[in-house]
């Protein structure tokens, strides 16, 4: 049988209590069941709208933020895009090279001024100095705020010493006078780019020296003069002939149009060009020496022939 829910006491029946009892009752009973569970309610209804008061605040936050920011960004780019403050006013160079004439590297580079110091890129420099430098290797930029740019360049290391002469001054010998270009050292870099320096250059490596003997060569500074394959070919025959045969190289006289060269060792002079493989060139020296002792040359050894060799 179910209970009847309860009911008040009428008044006439509760018995008077004292503020000090209720107090009493308060603090050791903890109240009644209702009266707790309105207390939780109250305090999370009071939390529910402090919540949805923090989410207004915090999306509101959100917009201005994100309005502010666009605001700052979009007033930084017009200010670096098109303030005058920002404009290259200054260009140092970095000497790495000995060869770099900073003058000349600023003249080249006079375009950029008035230009936007932000906008400049590292290809754009390097696209205006391979124009007048071909044997750079790299360049770096760097940017000091407001105004000025820093450029280093990086130029190819020269591989050797070149001597350009007359063919015909001296027919009997096959050697002439040295042409110098205007009392200037002149070299060429590992691509085959001769360059004249007034200075005589220094190298981590030795530096060979080639004697070119060819009609009318007269190469202008910082312009190809010799395929890299063929130098690589001269250094492979040199490093060869001093590692396998144990011969000493005196001399190196390379012949551009013919695409030749003559390397002159303490003992004889070997012929090599470029129409067969340098490997089948000295196979034929190899078989050579098996028949013939090399003190019984005078002179050379042609081994550009394929079908037979000649010497004298």
């Amino acid at each position: 049988m179910p209970l009847k829910a309860p009911i008040r006491l009428p008044r006439h029946l509760r018995r008077p209590a004292s503020s000090f009892t209720r107090s009493l009752a308060r603090k050791y009973c903890g109240g009644s069941e209702r009266a707790a569970r309105r207390r939780r309610e109250r305090l999370l209804r009071f939390l529910r709208r402090i919540g949805r008061g923090s989410s207004f605040l915090l999306s509101e936050f959100r917009v201005w933020l994100l309005i502010g920011t666009t605001v700052v960004l979009l007033t930084t780019a017009t200010i670096l895009l098109f303030a005058p403050i920002f404009d290259v006013r200054e260009i140092h160079v970095r000497r790495q090279d000995p060869r770099i004439d900073i003058e000349e590297i600023q003249q080249i580079l006079t375009p950029l001024f008035k230009q936007r110091l932000l906008l400049i890129t590292k290809g754009q420099v390097a696209s205006m100095l391979q124009a007048e430098y071909p044997d750079i290797e790299r360049v770096e930029i760097g940017k000091e705020y407001p105004s000025s740019l820093i450029v280093s360049m990086y130029l190819e290391p020269v591989v050797a010493a070149v001597t350009i002469e007359e063919p015909l001054v001296n027919p009997s010998t096959q050697s002439g006078g040295t042409l110098a270009a205007s009392g200037a050292y002149m070299y060429v870099t590992k691509s085959g780019i001769f360059v004249a320096s007034p200075i005589k250059l220094t190298s981590s490596l030795p530096i060979e020296t080639l004697r070119v003997t060819d009609w009318g060569i007269r190469p202008q500074n910082r312009t190809r003069v010799i395929s890299p394959s063929f130098l690589q070919m001269i250094f492979s025959a040199r490093d060869i002939l001093r590692t396998d045969f144990g011969l000493v190289v005196k001399d190196i006289v390379v012949y551009l149009r013919a695409r030749e060269f003559h390397i002159r060792t303490n003992r004889v002079t070997l012929w090599f060009d470029l129409t067969s493989p340098l490997s089948i060139q000295f196979q034929h020296f190899r078989e050579f020496l098996k028949n013939l002792p090399l003190n019984q040359v005078k002179e050379y050894i042609d081994l550009r022939v394929t079908d037979k060799i000649v010497y004298k």
